[in-house]
C-alpha cells in the first residue's frame, strides 16, 4: 500500500463518525436498489407463477393439421414433452341432481401429457389414461349429492347443449344459459381415476377431465388436434425458440403463453405494455435512488476533500502527482464501498424477503389471484444472477459518480490552495451585502446568519437541494398512495355489500323472494349508465354556465357521471323529500333528477347553477332533460350508489324500460328488448347471503346465473392498497434516511469547519444567547429556502400525477395538514443538528481552537 492509500486509511479511521455516517448512506443505497431488483425478479416470477397455475403448465398451444407435424415437435430437442386435446368438446346433463344449473357442463378431452399439464393443484388418484377413464371435480359430486368415489364406474348422458333463437340452434358452453335444450347423443361408461379439488386451470369451465387414446395418424385438416408443448430450458431467448418451431412446423395456428415467458424475461416487440410498465417504473425508482444516493456520498467525500486539502496541498508539495490524490479518494469510495455493498444487499434481500413473504401471504390468503391459496402458491424471494450483476453495477456506479467530482477537485489542490483556502470561499465582498430590513427585524445575528449562508454558497445550495429533494419525494409519493388508495375506497364505496341481476318480467317476483330471506336488510335497482366525458370533447353537460363558480375548473380533467335507475316507490320518496313533483318524470319525455352535491357532505356547496333545470341534453342517457334537484341525504341508499366526486342523476326504473323499449325500436337492435336490472342487496352477512342466492340460482328459484360478493372484492382491493402503501412508504422512509443522514451529515461537517470561525466571533464578545440565535435563524433560512422550492414543486408535481392518470372521480386537491407538518419536520431537524453540532464545540477553547493550523 503506498503513502497516500496509508494517508487515506488514517484519515478514515481519525473521522469514524463521517466515515460511519457514509457507510450507512451507501448501505441504504445499496439496500434500496437490491430491494428493487429483488422485488422486480419475485414479482416477475409470481406472475409466471400465477399464469402456470390458472392456464396450465405448458409455454405455447399449436393447432396441427398432419402427423408430421406432430412428429417434428416430437423429435425437436428443444421441446421436453408434447401434450394433445381435441378442440371437439362434449357437453353432459347429468341423469340425477339438484337442478339443471348444477348438472349440466363441459367435458376435456386430452392425452395423459396434456391432462398433467392441466392439472395444476393437489388431487387424489391418478390422472386419466384412457378414453374410458375420467377425473372429476368434488364440488360436481357434492353439489348434486352423487355417491361417486375413485374407481367407480359411472354413466353419464353426453350430448350438445343449445338455445334455440328464431329458429336457429346456438351452441351452449360454459354456465347454464337458463332456457338452454339437451341433445343427448350416447350415455358414456367411465370409470374415476382421479377427484380433483378446484382445480384452478380448468374448474371454472371443466368438471370433468376424459383421457384419450390418441393415433396420430387420425390428425388431418378436417380433424385438427392441439399440441401443448413444453421448452427444456425457459430462459430470455425462449420467446424466439417458440417462434422458430413454429416456423420449421409451418403451424398457421397457434397461442403463446407470452405472460409467462415475459415472467421469465424472454421479451419482443410485442410485450405486454403492464411489464414495459412495471420496469419503467422500476428505472424510475432505481434512478430516484440514484440521485438521492449520489447527493449524499458526493456530499460526504466533499466533505472529506475540504477536511484533507491542507494535508493534500502538503502531498503536492513533495511531489505527489495529481492521478495520486484523485486515486486517494477513489481508494477512500473503494474501502467503504467494500463494506458497505455486501452489508447492503444482505441488508436488502432480507428485508424485502420479509416483506414480499408478508404482502405475498396476504394477497394470497385473500383470493385476490383466483384458484390459488397457501397450498398451492407462495410468494418466492428470486435473486437471479443479473439481478446480482445489476444490484453491483449500479452500487458501483453511484459510488463512482459520487467520488468523480471531489477526486477531480483534489486533484487540482495545489500547496498556496491548501494555505489559503481559496477553493472555499469564492464569493465576492459586495456578494456579502446583506439587507438592513433583515438586522432590524432579527438584529445582529440575523445579519450574520444571513451573511453566513451566502459565504457557504456551495454547501449552502448542498444543504437545501437535498431537503428539498426530500420534501418533494415524500410529499409526491405520498400523493400518489393517496390517489391510489382513495380510487380504492370509490370503488367500495357504495351502500350495497353483494349484487346479483334479474331479468325485467321477473323483477317483482325475484326480489321478493330476495327480500324475505334472513339477514337481507334492503334490496333495490342498483342498475345505472355511467359516461365519463373527456375534458378535450365538446359535450353540451360539461359546459361552464351548468356549474357554479366553485365547481367550472374541478372537472377540467375529465367528469364521470352517472344515471341511476331506482326503484318507483323509492324515486318518488325521494321527490317528495326535496319537494319535487314526482308525475312529470313518468312520461314519454326521459326526464332525471341531478343530485346537486359531489362531496357527499351535508353543506350549502352547490354543484349545478340553475341554467341547468329545464335543458334536454343529446348526450345524457336517452336525450334526458334535467328536471330538477335532489340535496344529498346520507342515510337515502339513492344518494350513496356513485363514488363521491362524481355526478349523481336519477330516473326511475318503469322510465329506463320505456327508454330501452324506445331505444330498440330506434336502432332495430333485439339484444336491448329485455333489459337486465342490476340488484343491490344490504346484508351484515354478506358470505351467508351470497351462499343462500347460490342456492336459490342452482333450484332455479332465481332467473339469474351470476352474484358476486364485492365485499370480497373490496377485501382483495383493500389488500392491493395495504401492499401499494407498504411498497411506497417503505420507499419513502429509505429515501427519507438517505436524505436526513446527508442533511446530518452535511450541517454537522459545515459545522465542524467552521470551528475557528465560531471561536472568533465568541473571542470579540457575542453571547452564548446571540450565538444560539444566529444558529437558530441559519437554520431558519435553510429550511425556509428548502421549503419555498420544495413545496410549490411538489404541487406541480402530485397535480401532474392527476392529470396523466387521469382519475376524475377525485378532483386534485393539496393536503395542506401535511404541507404543513413538513414544513415543521423540515425546520426540526435542521434547528436540531445544528444545535447539536454546536453544542459539541462549546467547550473548546477559544486560543487553542484559533491556534490550530489543520482542521
Amino acid at each position: 500500500m503506498n503513502i497516500v492509500n496509508k494517508l487515506t486509511l488514517a484519515h478514515l479511521k481519525s473521522n469514524k463518525g463521517r466515515s460511519v455516517v457514509t457507510t450507512l448512506g451507501i448501505i441504504v443505497s445499496v439496500a434500496m436498489i437490491t430491494a428493487v431488483f429483488v422485488a422486480l425478479s419475485s414479482f416477475m416470477n409470481l406472475f409466471g407463477e400465477v399464469d402456470q397455475l390458472s392456464t396450465g403448465r405448458n409455454v405455447a398451444e399449436f393447432s396441427i393439421t398432419s402427423s408430421e407435424q406432430y412428429d417434428k415437435l416430437l423429435s425437436d430437442e428443444r421441446i421436453s414433452e408434447v401434450g394433445i386435446y381435441t378442440d371437439n368438446e362434449t357437453s353432459y346433463k347429468l341423469e340425477k341432481g339438484k337442478s339443471d344449473y348444477l348438472r349440466v357442463g363441459e367435458i376435456l378431452t386430452g392425452n395423459e401429457t396434456y391432462l398433467k399439464q392441466m392439472v395444476t393443484d393437489d388431487y387424489e388418484g391418478q390422472i386419466p389414461k384412457a378414453k374410458n377413464e375420467i377425473a372429476v371435480e368434488k364440488a360436481l359430486i357434492e353439489k348434486n349429492e352423487l355417491d361417486w368415489k375413485i374407481g367407480d364406474t359411472v354413466y353419464i348422458p353426453i350430448g350438445q347443449r343449445y338455445v334455440l333463437e328464431d329458429g336457429q340452434e346456438f351452441t351452449v358452453g360454459g354456465s347454464y344459459a337458463g332456457n338452454e335444450q339437451f341433445n343427448l347423443e350416447g350415455l358414456g361408461e367411465y370409470k374415476i381415476t382421479a377427484i380433483l379439488d378446484e382445480n384452478p386451470a380448468t374448474g371454472g369451465r371443466y368438471d370433468i377431465l376424459c383421457g384419450c387414446d390418441f393415433d396420430k395418424n387420425e390428425i388431418s385438416e378436417s380433424n385438427p388436434v392441439t399440441a401443448t408443448i413444453n421448452l427444456k430450458k425457459i430462459n430470455y431467448n425462449s420467446l424466439k425458440v417458440i417462434k422458430d418451431i413454429i416456423e420449421k412446423c409451418n403451424i398457421l395456428e397457434y397461442n403463446i403463453k407470452t405472460t409467462y415467458l415475459e415472467a421469465n424475461f424472454s421479451f419482443d416487440k410485442d410485450t405486454n405494455p403492464n411489464f414495459t410498465e412495471i420496469f419503467f417504473m422500476a428505472l424510475v425508482i432505481i434512478a430516484i435512488i440514484i440521485i438521492a444516493s449520489v447527493v449524499l456520498i458526493y456530499n460526504a467525500f466533499a466533505m472529506s476533500i475540504n477536511e484533507r486539502i491542507t494535508y493534500l496541498g502538503m502531498l503536492a508539495s513533495v511531489g505527489a502527482t495529481k492521478k495520486q490524490k484523485r486515486m486517494s479518494v477513489y481508494f477512500e469510495s473503494f474501502i467503504l464501498g467494500i463494506i458497505g455493498i455486501p452489508v447492503g444487499f444482505l441488508s436488502g434481500v432480507l428485508g424485502i424477503g420479509i416483506t414480499l413473504k408478508a404482502l405475498g401471504s396476504r394477497i394470497i390468503e385473500t383470493g385476490m389471484v383466483a384458484g390459488a391459496d397457501s397450498t398451492n402458491l407462495k410468494m418466492p424471494i428470486v435473486v437471479p444472477g443479473f439481478a446480482v450483476l445489476g444490484i453491483l453495477l449500479v452500487s458501483i456506479f453511484t459510488i463512482f459518480v459520487s467520488s468523480f467530482i471531489p477526486s477531480m477537485k483534489a486533484s487540482k489542490i495545489t500547496p498556496i490552495d491548501a494555505i489559503r483556502q481559496t477553493s472555499e470561499v469564492k464569493i465576492k465582498a459586495r456578494s456579502l451585502r446583506s439587507s438592513p430590513v433583515i438586522r432590524k427585524i432579527f438584529g445582529y445575528e440575523g445579519e450574520l446568519a444571513n451573511k453566513n449562508m451566502k459565504r457557504n454558497g456551495r454547501k449552502a445550495r448542498v444543504i437545501t437541494a437535498s431537503i428539498a429533494m426530500s420534501v418533494i419525494l415524500f410529499l409526491c409519493c405520498n400523493y400518489f398512495c393517496d390517489m391510489f388508495t382513495s380510487s380504492v375506497d370509490l370503488e367500495a364505496a357504495v351502500p350495497y355489500q353483494i349484487i346479483t341481476i334479474v331479468h325485467k318480467d321477473k323483477i317483482e317476483d325475484e326480489l321478493k323472494a330476495i327480500s324475505q330471506l334472513d339477514d337481507v336488510n334492503a334490496c333495490y335497482s342498483a342498475t345505472n349508465e355511467y359516461n365519463f366525458f373527456s375534458s378535450d370533447a365538446d359535450f353540451d353537460i360539461t359546459k361552464d354556465e351548468y356549474y357554479t363558480d366553485k365547481y367550472k375548473d374541478e372537472f377540467k380533467n375529465g367528469m364521470a357521471l352517472y344515471v341511476n335507475f331506482i326503484n318507483d316507490d323509492d324515486f318518488n320518496e325521494l321527490c317528495k323529500t326535496n319537494n319535487i313533483d314526482y308525475t312529470k318524470y313518468y312520461t314519454d319525455k326521459p326526464m332525471v333528477l341531478a343530485m346537486n352535491n359531489v362531496d357527499h357532505k351535508k353543506n350549502d356547496s352547490k354543484l349545478f347553477s340553475d341554467k341547468i333545470i329545464n335543458t334536454k341534453f343529446e348526450d345524457l342517457y336517452c336525450s334526458s332533460t334535467v328536471g330538477g334537484f335532489v340535496e344529498y341525504d346520507k342515510d337515502n341508499y339513492a344518494c350513496n350508489l356513485n363514488p363521491k366526486g362524481t355526478v349523481s342523476m336519477y330516473m326511475p326504473l318503469s322510465s329506463y324500460f320505456k327508454c330501452e323499449e324506445k331505444l330498440t325500436k330506434e336502432y332495430n337492435d333485439t339484444t336491448i328488448s329485455d333489459p337486465i336490472v342490476q340488484i343491490g342487496i344490504e346484508t351484515e352477512k354478506h358470505a351467508e347471503v351470497t351462499e343462500k342466492l347460490e342456492e336459490l340460482m342452482s333450484e332455479d328459484v332465481l332467473s339469474s346465473n351470476f352474484v358476486s360478493d364485492i365485499t370480497e372484492s373490496a377485501e382483495v382491493m383493500n389488500t392491493l392498497a395495504f401492499v401499494i402503501q407498504v411498497l411506497v412508504y417503505g420507499f419513502i422512509t429509505l429515501i427519507s434516511l438517505i436524505t436526513v443522514f446527508n442533511i446530518i451529515n452535511t450541517i454537522s461537517t459545515g459545522i465542524a469547519l467552521r470551528e475557528k470561525e465560531f471561536a472568533m466571533l465568541k473571542s470579540v464578545g457575542i453571547t452564548p444567547k446571540g450565538f444560539n440565535k444566529m444558529i437558530m435563524l441559519e437554520s431558519a433560512l435553510y429550511g425556509f429556502k428548502a421549503i419555498l422550492f420544495s413545496l410549490p414543486i411538489s404541487a406541480a408535481l402530485s397535480y401532474a400525477m392527476n392529470v396523466m392518470m387521469k382519475v376524475a372521480a377525485i378532483p386534485f386537491k393539496i393536503n395542506f395538514v401535511l404541507y404543513l407538518c413538513v414544513t415543521l419536520v423540515v425546520f426540526i431537524i435542521i434547528g436540531a443538528t445544528m444545535l447539536y453540532s454546536v453544542h459539541k464545540l462549546k467547550d473548546n477553547s477559544i486560543v487553542e481552537t484559533l491556534k490550530k493550523d489543520i482542521n
